[in-house]
C-alpha cells in the first residue's frame, strides 16, 4: 500500500510539480497535527556511498541525474529555478563563501542538533547567494502556477534539489560531519505533492527534512524529522 502511495505521490510531482494554494486566502496560521490525506511513507533500501565522490549516494545523485543538472563535484554548483528545474544557473563558491560555510559548520559542530541549526543557518545562506546571482525578484514562498517560468521563482522540486545540491556538496567537503544526505522524499498528491530535501542522523539513523519550499527566499527553513512531516497536514508555516 504504502508503495502505491510512493508511485501517486512521484506521479504526481511529475505531472502537477507543487503547488501551495489555488485560492487567494490568508495563510493557515501553522503547522498542525492533522493527517495528509495521502501521503508516502519513507520506503528505501539501506544507503550506498557515492561511488563517484560527489557527495550523498547513489540515490541522491540519481535524483540530479533526473532533474538534468550535474552532482556537485566542483565548487560551481547548479541551482535550479523556473518550476522542474526549467533553469539552472551555476552558483561559484568563492574562497571566502567556502571558509564561511566551514566557520559556520565548526561553530555547531558539537552535536547532530547543532549542526542542523548549521543547515538551516547555510540554506538561507545559499538561497541568498543564488538570489545574488540570477539577480531576479527573491523568491516567494510556496507555488503559484502564475509563478511557473519566471527566474528566480521556485516550485517543491527547484527547493529540494537545491538543498540537496548543497547538502551533498557540504557531506563532499568533510563539512556536514553527523548527517548523511539522501535522496528527496515527497508526499501528498496532485496539486498538493510536495518534496523535500532529506537527511540522515548518522547516530540514531533516523531521516530528518530540510524543507525550504514554504519560506520566502533566504527566511529559516522547516527542519524536523522527516516522519513528523509526512504525519503533518499540508499547511502553510507563518512562525
Amino acid at each position: 500500500m504504502r508503495a502505491a502511495f510512493l508511485a501517486v505521490g512521484l506521479t504526481a510531482l511529475a505531472l502537477a510539480g507543487c503547488k501551495s494554494d489555488g485560492k487567494d486566502e490568508t495563510p493557515k496560521a501553522a503547522l498542525t497535527s492533522g493527517t495528509d490525506p495521502t501521503v508516502t511513507g519513507s520506503i528505501r533500501p539501506a544507503a550506498r556511498p557515492s561511488q563517484d565522490g560527489a557527495g550523498g549516494d547513489d540515490e541522491s545523485n540519481a535524483w540530479f541525474r533526473e532533474r538534468g543538472i550535474a552532482t556537485p563535484k566542483t565548487d560551481r554548483l547548479p541551482y535550479c529555478h523556473g518550476f522542474g528545474c526549467e533553469f539552472k544557473t551555476a552558483i561559484p563558491f568563492s574562497e571566502g563563501d567556502i571558509a564561511h560555510l566551514t566557520r559556520l559548520f565548526e561553530q555547531h559542530r558539537a552535536t547532530p542538533a547543532a549542526e542542523r541549526v548549521a543547515i538551516d543557518l547555510a540554506d538561507q545562506w545559499w538561497e541568498k547567494k543564488a538570489d545574488g546571482v540570477i539577480g531576479a525578484p527573491r523568491d516567494k514562498r510556496g507555488s503559484e502556477l502564475s509563478d511557473a517560468h519566471k527566474q528566480g521563482q521556485t516550485d517543491c522540486i527547484d527547493e529540494a534539489t537545491n538543498t540537496t545540491t548543497l547538502l551533498a556538496w557540504l557531506e563532499r567537503n568533510g563539512i556536514l560531519r553527523w548527517h548523511h544526505t539522501r535522496r528527496p522524499e515527497s508526499r501528498g498528491a496532485f496539486l498538493y505533492a510536495h518534496a523535500t530535501a532529506v537527511i540522515t542522523d548518522k547516530t540514531t539513523g533516523i531521516d530528518w527534512v530540510a524543507d525550504s519550499w514554504m519560506r520566502d527566499s533566504g527566511d529559516r527553513i522547516d527542519v524536523m524529522p522527516l516522519e513528523k512531516w509526512f504525519s503533518l497536514a499540508y499547511v502553510d508555516p507563518v512562525e
